[in-house]
C-alpha cells in the first residue's frame, strides 16, 4: 500500500497524516465551536487532549523509529487511527444529543476514511436512521460515503464481455459504473455534496460509461434490467450520469433541523471500543435545556447551517437499506430514535466499500500501545 502526503492537513504541529491516497485522513473537528452540545466547553477541551495526545503519540514515534521507513509510517498510522477514534469519543462524551448531525457524520466518515477501514457499524449511532428527524443532517452522509466508496464484486459484465457482443456489454457498464451515483442522488438530490468530492465521483462516471453509442439508454428505457438481469444493487428510481435532470446533483447547503437527537443517554457509563487500540469507558454529559442547535444559526467554520423552524430540511428520503431501526435504550446496541428517547448505539447495515487496514507488524503494535496509553485515559 502506497502512502502519500498530499492532500492532507497538518493540524498539530509536528504531525504527519500518512495514509492512503484514497482517503481523506481529516482530523479535524467539524464542530469547532461545541454548538448545540450538551457540554461545549467539555466537547472543545476534549478535542484539544486529543490533539495533545497525538503529538505525544509522534514523539514516541519520533525516539523509536526511522523517518521514512515503513516502521515510522505504520507507528504514525496507529497515531492517527486512535486520534481519529479518539474523537468520535468526544462526541460520545459531551455532543451525543447532536449525533444524527452532519457534524457527527463527518467525524464518523473520517474515521472510517482516514484509517481505510470499511464502513460498518461500529460507530455508535452511524448512520442515522431512517426516521431521524430533530438535530438531524439534510442528508445521510453515511449512504452517500457507503455507495461512493462501495466494492463491485459482480462479475456479471465480465461474463457479457465474453458473449463477444459489444453492445450488450456498454449496456451492462451502464448499469455497473452508474449504481453509486444513482443511489446518491435518490436519497439527496438536492444536497451540495462536493464536501465528500461527489462531484468528481459524477464525472468519473460520466466518463467510464462515455463510450456507451445509445448514452446509456438501458438506464432510460430498461433500467429494470440492470438488476434483474445484471444484479446490480440499485435503490428507487434509476438514474442516468449521462442524462441528469438541470437540478441534479444539487447545490444547496448541507444542514442540520434544530433540535437534539435525544435529551437523555440512557445509560451513566458508554465503553467504546474502536480501532485501532481505542478504548474508553465514556461518561456522557448531563443534558442542558439549552442545549441543541439553535434556529437559523450558522456554526462558524462549520461544514453547515442550521435549518429554519419548519423546514423539513431533507434532500430526499433515507434508503432504508442504508440504515437501520433504533429499538432499544440506554447502553444496548440499538435504541429508540425519538428526541425525547433514551441515546443508544445505532446498529445499521449500509452499502460500504473499501479496503481493510492490517495491522502491519511490530511498529504499528508499539504504536498502539501507545495510542492505547495516551487516547484511551
Amino acid at each position: 500500500m502506497g502512502f502519500l502526503k498530499s492532500n492532507l492537513r497538518l493540524l498539530v504541529a509536528g504531525i504527519v497524516c500518512f495514509a492512503p491516497s484514497s482517503v481523506i485522513c481529516d482530523t479535524r473537528n467539524w464542530n469547532p465551536t461545541g454548538e448545540g452540545c450538551v457540554d461545549t466547553k467539555g466537547f472543545l477541551s476534549c478535542y484539544d487532549t486529543q490533539s495533545s495526545n497525538a503529538d505525544s503519540c509522534v514523539q514516541f514515534c519520533d525516539s523509536n523509529f526511522v523517518k521514512g521507513t515503513g516502521a515510522y509510517t505504520d507507528c504514525i498510522l496507529g497515531c492517527n487511527g486512535a486520534w481519529l477514534a479518539s474523537n468520535v469519543g468526544c462526541w460520545i462524551q459531551s455532543c451525543w444529543n447532536q449525533v444524527y448531525s452532519c457534524e457527527y457524520q463527518l467525524t464518523a466518515l473520517s474515521y472510517f476514511d482516514g484509517t481505510d477501514l470499511v464502513q460498518n457499524g461500529n460507530i455508535p449511532f452511524y448512520p442515522p436512521p431512517d426516521d431521524a428527524s430533530d438535530g438531524a443532517c439534510s442528508c445521510n452522509l453515511g449512504y452517500v460515503y457507503g455507495n461512493k466508496t462501495y466494492i463491485n464484486f459482480n462479475t456479471a459484465c465480465t461474463t457479457v464481455a465474453g458473449s463477444g457482443d459489444l453492445d450488450a456489454t456498454y449496456e451492462c457498464e451502464c448499469c455497473e459504473f452508474s449504481f453509486p451515483v444513482s443511489n446518491i442522488l435518490n436519497v439527496c438530490p438536492k444536497s451540495d455534496l462536493s464536501i465528500l468530492g461527489f462531484q468528481q465521483e459524477l464525472s468519473d462516471t460520466q466518463k467510464l460509461i462515455s463510450q456507451s453509442t445509445d448514452n446509456c439508454a438501458i438506464l432510460d428505457n430498461s433500467s429494470d434490467t440492470c438488476v434483474s438481469q445484471f444484479g446490480f444493487p440499485f435503490y428507487g428510481t434509476i438514474s442516468n450520469p449521462l442524462n441528469l435532470p438541470s437540478d441534479e446533483p444539487g447545490t444547496e447547503p448541507l444542514s442540520n433541523l434544530p433540535g437534539n437527537a435525544f435529551t437523555e443517554f440512557g445509560a451513566p457509563a458508554y465503553t467504546l471500543t474502536l480501532f485501532p487500540g481505542y478504548s474508553s469507558v465514556i461518561t456522557p454529559a448531563a443534558f442542558k435545556a439549552n442545549a441543541g442547535a439553535a434556529t437559523g444559526s450558522v456554526g462558524a467554520g462549520s461544514a453547515v447551517v442550521t435549518a429554519t423552524a419548519g423546514s423539513t430540511g431533507q434532500s430526499g428520503s433515507v434508503a432504508p437499506t442504508a440504515t437501520g431501526k433504533n429499538t432499544g435504550s440506554g447502553a444496548s446496541t440499538t435504541g429508540k430514535s425519538t428526541n425525547t428517547g433514551a441515546a443508544a448505539s445505532s446498529s445499521s447495515t449500509q452499502k460500504s466499500g473499501a479496503v481493510n487496514w492490517e495491522s502491519r507488524g511490530s511498529a504499528l503494535l508499539f504504536s498502539l500501545v501507545a495510542s492505547i496509553v495516551l487516547f484511551a485515559s
